[in-house]
Parts: structure tokens; sequence; C-alpha cells
């Protein structure tokens, strides 16, 4: 039950999930943004807090994951926005079978 289909504007919140309780582990969540062409999908950080080095958050430049990388996050981090060179962007969060924490909040528009 996570994960999803976006679309900007309005834009609005991506969260982990149960967020701002612990995200579950074997999670895996996807979420496929879409802006109106000739924009950018522009993802502001709330607040980030994963398993370093076992749970991540990774942005692709495109719809998909074979898009190029932009980041792969992990860790407790201060994030810089990140921005597409098109018009959509795909996010996955992924966590493995031990350890959680609380995750993340992000703004996309």
């Amino acid at each position: 039950g996570c994960g999803g289909i976006l679309t900007a504007p309005p834009g609005g919140t991506v969260t982990s999930p149960n967020y701002p309780d612990n995200y579950n582990n074997d999670a895996t969540c996807e979420w496929t943004i879409t802006v109106a062409k000739g924009s950018m999908v522009l993802l502001k950080f709330r607040s980030f807090q994963l398993e370093d080095g076992y749970d991540f958050l990774t942005i692709y430049d495109g719809g998909s994951d074979d898009a190029p990388e932009l980041q792969s996050l992990t860790g407790e981090v201060s994030v810089d926005p990140v921005a597409s060179t098109s018009n959509q962007m795909f996010v996955r969060f992924t966590s493995d079978d031990i350890e959680t924490a609380q995750g993340f909040q992000l703004n996309y528009a």
C-alpha cells in the first residue's frame, strides 16, 4: 500500500510508510512523479533518516528505473533539493529485513 502515480500541479508530500513512526522492514515503495511537459520535477526534503547503508531512497531522472540515477540516499543526511531534467521522476524506497528508522518526508512540485 505505498507508492503511486503523482502529478504536479498541485504537487504534494511523499512520506515513507507509517511516517512519522518508523517504516517497516522489507518495504519497497515506488513513486512516479509527472509534471507538465517542458517543466522539471523538484523534490524538497523536510526530513531524512534511514538505516545507514541498508535502506535506500533512490531517485531516477525519468519515468522508470531505466532512467539515469540522480541520487541514492541512505543514513541521516541533510538533502539538497533534487531536480529532474525532464518532466518525470521515479523514486524508490527500499528497506531490508532488520532495523528501521523514522524515514523521510519530502515535497514534490
